[in-house]
């Protein structure tokens, strides 16, 4: 894993509090008054800082993350159009050790000023689970040790969290402000809940028990970033399709409650099954809607064959 700067918490929230002098600017006062929010979000217990601008670096916009970065002729860095979510994973990646066999569970909120628009900031974790070790534990127990592969093919690389507080600024959709990390233990990931199954668990989430729609596969620009891999998408691919998708079905804005994410995402790669997988599944936590309580959209591919996208609208009981 690449070095990691972390710096003291004081020093990172001191250098992003706007200056006295522009408190006067509505757009300013309204950010202010989001910062106490986004500030108890990236120090919440157990997490250390990092300073967003070393996330940015040469190895981050480097032609293995975005094919002919090198040779862009746009004034917009290859990244300005991204999501919050897409660009967090991006983000987490580059920074991590990359191991074949993953599932990531993120959870987003908007937090917004109701009267100026533009004072937004999203709040995104990410956890990522090395589901390596668990898979070849099941396939020694099924056929034993000596015809299972070393644990660096099934690869090697801790559980993480990263929490990001992303705004629109400067040309960037998802500007990262603040940024932090902690690593869990198999604990933790075991106890953590991926939509119904545990998070270090070799199947994956089943969805709802109800009938679904089968949607078409969103319309999408080709991603200026490296979106797939081993024939199947990347996760942040499959976050961004997913994201898409869910916002051509329309949404109103949701109310920002701290402990009750708007939506949870959960990607697994090359985790369930012989071929090469990549399964996506975005929760709406927060409809409203009178009829419907949760939408679950969903994306399955298996390396060869055209992706599959469904939606269930889960009811709201009486």
């Amino acid at each position: 894993m690449k070095k990691i700067c972390l710096i003291p918490t004081a020093v990172l929230l001191m250098s992003s509090t706007p200056v006295t002098s522009l408190m006067a600017n509505p757009l300013h006062l309204a950010m202010a008054a989001l910062q106490p929010s986004a500030e108890a979000f990236v120090t919440a217990p157990g997490y250390a800082m990092v300073d967003p601008e070393i996330l940015i670096d040469d190895n981050y916009y480097s032609p293995k993350n975005f094919p002919g970065a090198e040779k862009r002729t746009s004034i917009f860095l290859p990244d300005a159009n991204l999501d919050a979510v897409t660009r967090a994973i991006l983000l987490l990646e580059a920074q991590e050790t990359e191991v074949p066999r993953v599932r990531y569970r993120v959870t987003y909120s908007m937090h917004h000023d109701e009267d100026i628009a533009e004072a937004q900031q999203a709040y995104v974790d990410i956890r990522r689970y090395n589901l390596g070790p668990a898979l070849r534990e099941e396939l020694i127990e099924s056929i034993g040790a000596q015809h299972v592969a070393s644990p660096e093919i099934f690869g090697v690389g801790p559980h993480v969290n990263w929490r990001f507080v992303m705004s629109p600024m400067m040309g960037m959709m998802a500007d990262a402000t603040y940024a932090s990390r902690r690593e869990l233990t198999d604990k933790q990931a075991q106890a953590d809940d991926c939509l119904g199954e545990s998070c270090l668990s070799t199947s994956d989430p089943a969805g709802p028990e109800v009938k679904p729609t089968t949607l078409s596969a969103p319309q999408m620009e080709t991603p200026q970033y490296r979106y797939t891999t081993d024939g199947v998408a990347r996760p942040a691919y499959v976050a961004q399709t997913l994201w898409t998708s869910v916002e051509s079905e329309g949404m109103d804005p949701l109310p920002y409650q701290k402990e009750h994410p708007q939506f949870t995402f959960v990607i697994s790669l090359n985790v369930v099954g012989q071929e090469n997988t990549a399964l996506g599944v975005v929760r709406q936590n927060m409809v409203m809607d009178d009829a419907i309580a949760k939408i679950w959209t969903q994306r399955l591919e298996v390396a060869g064959v055209t992706p599959e996208f469904l939606k269930f609208s889960v009811p709201r009981t009486r």
